[in-house]
């Protein structure tokens, strides 16, 4: 059973999807996140009814987390920052025969077959991953925090619970996962700080690859490299600690 809100934010339609059967399956299982789990479904629930700051979503010059990328490096610097950080297995690599790619390669099949002539978008792939995948429980999930009168919005593509793990993920066709890591990764970690969890795991995709990983590495990994390179605007920062 999908439950869905459509929102127009800078007049861009984002339609919130709930798939409300994977996420009671979630929290009717024996483990030790239930009640994050339970938490999560009361905000979904909210954000369904609509309970959220839509002024602040269409409010001009306010901070979106979709404006958080890697900037101010050469290419080739950032391929090779991701390479080392996949050596060193703060990055997972994922190639077409995971999960993720597979299902987006599907729905490109599928409008291949149907003759549809143009390339599928983000909603018929989050919306067929949402389906047909028992992890995910929502899509186009609006986002917010406020930290001294500084307030940040945002659109989470895909929210998944794997392994009583929360996955923050985000589609990206174009591929240059590493140019979003600011954004995916804050994503992330607004939604640990948001629900107190211990853990939790951000994800980036396409239909060829997918790239895992810890967003505390923007604190971190991240942060030292663009500190190295003198990279000193890293606006995520006043919103993540």
């Amino acid at each position: 059973m999908l439950k869905k809100k459509i929102f127009i934010h800078q007049n861009i339609p984002y339609a919130f999807n709930w798939n409300i059967a994977h996420h009671k399956e979630k929290i009717l299982q024996d483990n030790p996140n239930r009640e994050v789990f339970i938490k999560l479904g009361s905000y979904f629930k909210g954000i369904y009814k609509g309970e959220l700051p839509n002024d602040l979503f269409n409010l001009q010059g306010l901070s979106r987390v979709s404006q958080f990328k890697m900037r101010g490096l050469r290419p080739a610097f950032i391929t090779s920052f991701s390479k080392k950080l996949i050596r060193e297995g703060k990055i997972h690599y994922f190639g077409s025969d995971s999960k993720l790619p597979n299902y987006t390669q599907n729905v490109f099949e599928s409008f291949k077959i149907n003759k549809i002539g143009k390339v599928p978008g983000h909603d018929p792939v989050l919306k067929n991953i949402l389906i047909k995948d028992k992890n995910s429980v929502a899509i186009e999930v609006p986002i917010w925090k406020e930290v001294n009168n500084n307030y940040i919005t945002g659109h989470i593509d895909l929210i998944q619970i794997e392994d009583n793990i929360v996955k923050v993920i985000d589609y990206k066709p174009e591929g240059n996962f590493m140019n979003s890591l600011p954004q995916v990764a804050t994503y992330g970690l607004l939604i640990k700080s948001k629900f107190k969890l211990q853990q939790i795991k951000c994800l980036s995709f396409n239909k060829t690859e997918a790239w895992e990983y810890d967003p505390v590495i923007l604190l971190t990994e991240v942060k030292d490299y663009l500190v190295s390179h003198r990279i000193d605007k890293r606006k995520w920062e006043d919103f993540v600690k």
